[in-house]
């Protein structure tokens, strides 16, 4: 499917300038590197020429390939299905991905910006809200509604979404007829705008059918396998009082109890992980605590429960990171193949926007954890006071910025007429001057 996509201007003349420095260091690199290459005097020099190359070799030449061939931020969209934390609750993460966008870095340190929208949908009542990225990757507190267009797939090709590289956010853009409150928060927003002038195309995404049924990626398992743990978690370590009740009327041996006590402190910890830890990050501890209860010759009740649940979890985590590594190794040494899979077959991407896709998939699980992802619900203490912090400031400022600028603006308007009046009136006391002159 399709989406429109704006972006300002300024962002993209600041990231074609910053794109055509970039390609002349990258030449430079590349020469210098050929030059050793060929410098070299024995195979034991090479060696050493691609030892200084380092892991820095695939991204660096990959980076020099969006730099020849790609435009000012180049984007694809893609969206991953996760399941909501209520009842009869869906989620919908759409990212834009950007597969060149280091106008403001300068240096090839990352693939390129990539910001998301959050949107939820009620199952049982069809209510869809949407939370858009205010800055720095924090979500909206209060969500739009996006009720009346009646289905995700008609909400985002009514709307557009508009990106925002200097505030590291993504928005989405209603039209004026869907609702008052949405109208007015548009019209805030156009005010916060200014002047500037944005560009307008459109963008190919990935749906969630296409990953997960063409490119077989089941981030939704994932997500949900880690929901259900964290919920049986709650359950075994007392959460209601039915289960409390239980414990005191089954009269568990104390030394029961103390395992059980322990096994409940690692889930605990465990789940910190699997919610602040990107999923790279999540395998090894999730294996050890899994390998452990398997092997345990007395299992006792709550380990045998947790079993299961560790099991899927850690299938689902290994599914999507070998998946990930794989479309990124596909996309580079077998890229005819990778190139023909159905899940492109609507899409009208060059290859060097797919080979983005890929990496970004790689990229989201090893920079961006779960909670970041989609569940804002369950961020830090920190990260919740940035979101009420980012929330509450950046339209405000946004807001008096444009005042600023527009009150600059009129006063430089004034003043110039002001000056030109002046101007226009010294020829004429002069002309008056010299004539009475004369005329003496």
């Amino acid at each position: 499917m399709k989406i429109k996509l704006k972006v300002e201007m300024q962002w993209l003349e600041l990231e074609r300038k910053s794109m055509e420095k970039m390609k002349r260091n990258y030449m430079l690199w590349e020469r210098a590197t050929l030059q050793k290459a060929k410098d070299a005097s024995d195979l034991s020099d090479l060696r050493r020429v691609f030892y200084e190359l380092g892991d820095r070799w695939e991204f660096d030449q990959t980076s020099g390939a969006w730099l020849s061939d790609s435009e000012p931020l180049d984007t694809i969209g893609l969206i991953l299905r996760i399941p909501g934390l209520k009842p009869n609750k869906e989620r919908y993460v759409v990212y834009a991905v950007m597969a060149y966008s280091k106008g403001l870095t300068d240096q090839f340190d990352h693939l390129g910006d990539k910001e998301r929208i959050i949107i939820e949908r009620d199952t049982k009542s069809g209510s869809l809200q949407c939370w858009s990225t205010t800055g720095h990757g924090e979500m909206d507190l209060f969500p739009t509604d996006l009720t009346t267009f009646g289905s995700l797939r008609n909400a985002l090709a009514s709307c557009k979404l508009i990106a925002q590289p200097g505030d590291h956010a993504l928005r989405l853009e209603v039209p004026n007829s869907s609702g008052v409150t949405n109208t007015i928060i548009m019209r805030l927003w156009e005010i916060a705008g200014g002047t500037q002038s944005y560009h307008t195309k459109e963008i190919d995404v990935l749906t969630e059918d296409d990953i997960e049924k063409f490119l077989d990626f089941k981030f939704h398992r994932y997500a949900n396998s880690i929901i259900e743990l964290d919920k049986i978690w709650r359950h075994l370590s007392g959460g209601t009082v039915e289960w409390a009740k239980e414990r005191v009327l089954d009269k568990i041996p104390d030394h029961v109890e103390e395992r059980d006590k322990q096994t409940l402190r690692r889930i605990e910890g465990l789940l910190h992980v699997l919610w602040f830890k990107p999923a790279f990050s999540q395998l090894r501890p999730v294996e050890m605590i899994y390998d452990e209860l398997q092997s345990e010759p007395t299992p006792t009740e709550t380990q045998r429960t947790l079993i299961p649940y560790l099991g899927e979890l850690a299938y689902a985590l290994t599914d999507i990171t070998e998946k990930a590594k794989y479309l990124k190794w596909k996309s580079v040494i077998d890229k005819p193949s990778f190139m023909k899979n159905e899940a492109f077959k609507e899409c009208n991407l060059t290859p060097l926007v797919q080979e983005a896709f890929a990496a970004a998939l790689d990229d989201v699980l090893r920079e961006h954890t779960l909670a970041y992802i989609g569940y804002p619900e369950k961020a830090t203490l920190k990260n919740k006071f940035l979101r009420v912090i980012f929330s509450s400031i950046i339209l405000p400022l946004r807001l008096l910025s444009s005042f600023r600028i527009a009150v600059v603006s009129l006063i430089r308007k004034i003043y110039l007429k002001l000056k030109e009046k002046t101007i226009s009136t010294i020829p004429k006391e002069s002309d008056d001057s010299i004539e009475r002159e004369s005329t003496n």
